[in-house]
């Protein structure tokens, strides 16, 4: 469980303060449920970049104080009554700027390209559609939960779901969502979708008309970009560089609609700081412009805290939520959510089951088992602890062969940006060199010419994708791209 804690080492207050009055916070505002188990100190301090001394005595403190718990053997909790207190005011309009990334610094490239041919045993294809199966949720526990769920629910699918998905499972979302997430939502706010694009295609068909303007990041996702291209949206493509979309450059308006990707940009990775999540929030209400918030690739979080995401601190109602369990639990698994502003829930409702119910009953009962349980957060905890040594690997590897380079985005997700210094050939020369020599890699490419001459990026930029190799294969394709450039 990835908490949304905002710890600055520059502050006067101790990080030991500052954890324990964050955390109470979360308690006595509903994130952390009541009787809900606690992340454990070993993960927070991982997950905070703190000591475990310090989340223990944080930890401590709360117990003394009557808000947590300790259960012999099991864990610790949330206390079922907190203690008598006035409530704090809600996070919800917090503009606090978070630490940009640190400065990093560009490599020198001695080298030239080599046309001279190569045939390699195995293609190293470190292309972002590639998964490792292996590091999915185990069959035996999908089976266990099937059986569990029929053996308890024996005539679960004899009736027709209502079309915002199963009620349970929605009611911990809110719950998960408030604690990782701090977004501060109703189980009728939560409706279960099918993927991203179908929460892109709700929305759409809710606010978006023929010759609109729909605002788009520039690099984007390409398939985002096609669909509302397709619906006859006019197209904002809007730059951005290392900490996400640029909100100094989103138009005046009116536009009905902007995707974005806070949390993560895709591909390029920056995390938008604070002052520019105020910053959109404020542009949205001014253009008559609703956000569709895509928070699907945040979970594997390596470094530091998760900012709180547009919709925890929209107090207009202007931002739609949406999260996927794709990308932790399998591509196969065609399951999402999407967070509705209260005022929409019915008309959002209503274009939904127009195509169809709430369907599957069976597989959201899984995944809603999987959550209480606690093995979703387990698995997260595992797979996580894989990819960071992958990532890890690539970037040794990376360093290695080409010295000081210049990543982003390497604090979250499963793929990482090299920008390529100014002595280098283009990012389209470097991959086709690659591919000579058995490496696939993809780059960076604006989604239109007048982007393409503002964004930094444009064919200048590396994306790694690295889940899905181990770290022989993730060292074997960087010294053939090594080789392929002849450094």
């Amino acid at each position: 469980m990835n908490l949304p804690l905002q710890l600055d080492r520059r502050d006067v207050v101790p990080l030991q303060d500052q954890l324990f009055e964050q955390l109470r916070q979360m308690i006595v505002t509903g994130r952390l449920k009541p009787n809900s188990r606690v992340i454990a100190t070993r993960f927070l301090a991982e997950q905070a970049g703190v000591s475990r001394t310090t989340v223990l005595l944080a930890y401590e403190r709360l117990i003394s104080e009557g808000y947590l718990e300790t259960r012999p053997a099991i864990g610790t909790f949330v206390c079922s009554a907190l203690p008598d207190e006035p409530k704090p005011k809600s996070v919800r309009n917090s503009s606090e700027d978070i630490p940009r990334h640190a400065s990093l610094y560009p490599a020198v490239f001695h080298g030239s390209l080599t046309p001279r041919p190569y045939v390699p045993d195995q293609t190293v294809d470190f292309s972002l559609s590639r998964h490792d199966a292996s590091h999915l949720l185990p069959p035996k526990i999908w089976l266990q939960g099937v059986r569990s769920v029929l053996a308890r629910e024996p005539n679960g699918m004899a009736d027709p779901l209502p079309a915002a998905g199963v009620a349970s499972l929605r009611r911990v979302i809110v719950d998960y969502l408030a604690a990782t997430r701090g977004i501060m939502a109703s189980p009728e706010q939560v409706i279960i979708v099918v993927g991203r694009r179908q929460a892109c295609g709700l929305i759409a068909h809710l606010f978006q008309r023929r010759g609109d303007q729909v605002v788009l990041e520039s690099p984007g996702d390409e398939g985002i970009a096609s669909f509302f291209k397709a619906r006859g949206a006019e197209l904002v493509p809007v730059p951005v560089d290392e900490h996400g979309l640029q909100t100094d450059r989103l138009p005046k308006g009116p536009v009905s609609m902007a995707y974005v990707t806070p949390a993560r940009h895709n591909p390029i990775g920056g995390t938008m700081p604070q002052t520019r999540r105020a910053a959109m929030i404020g542009w949205a209400r001014e253009a008559g412009a609703y956000l569709l918030e895509d928070d699907s690739d945040s979970e594997f979080r390596y470094h530091g805290t998760t900012p709180l995401p547009l919709a925890a601190l929209d107090p207009y109602g202007l931002v739609f939520y949406t999260g996927s369990f794709a990308k932790t639990l399998g591509a196969g698994v065609g399951l999402g959510y999407l967070v509705v502003p209260a005022e929409f829930v019915d008309a959002i409702l209503a274009i939904k089951s127009m195509a169809e119910d709430g369907r599957p009953w069976l597989e959201q009962m899984v995944i809603r088992d999987l959550l209480i349980s606690g093995e979703y957060e387990h698995h997260l905890r595992r797979v996580r602890k894989v990819y960071l040594e992958r990532r890890d690997c690539l970037i040794e590897a990376l360093r290695a062969h080409f010295g000081d380079i210049r990543l982003i985005g390497t604090e979250v997700g499963t793929q990482l940006t090299w920008v390529l210094p100014d002595q280098f050939p283009s990012a389209r020369a470097v991959c086709d060199a690659a591919r000579v020599h058995g490496v696939n890699i993809e780059r960076v490419v604006a989604t239109s010419p007048e982007t393409a001459r503002l964004c930094r990026f444009h064919d200048r930029a590396l994306v790694f994708g690295y889940s899905a190799l181990t770290t022989e294969h993730l060292q074997q394709g960087v010294a053939r791209l090594a080789d392929a450039l002849s450094v």
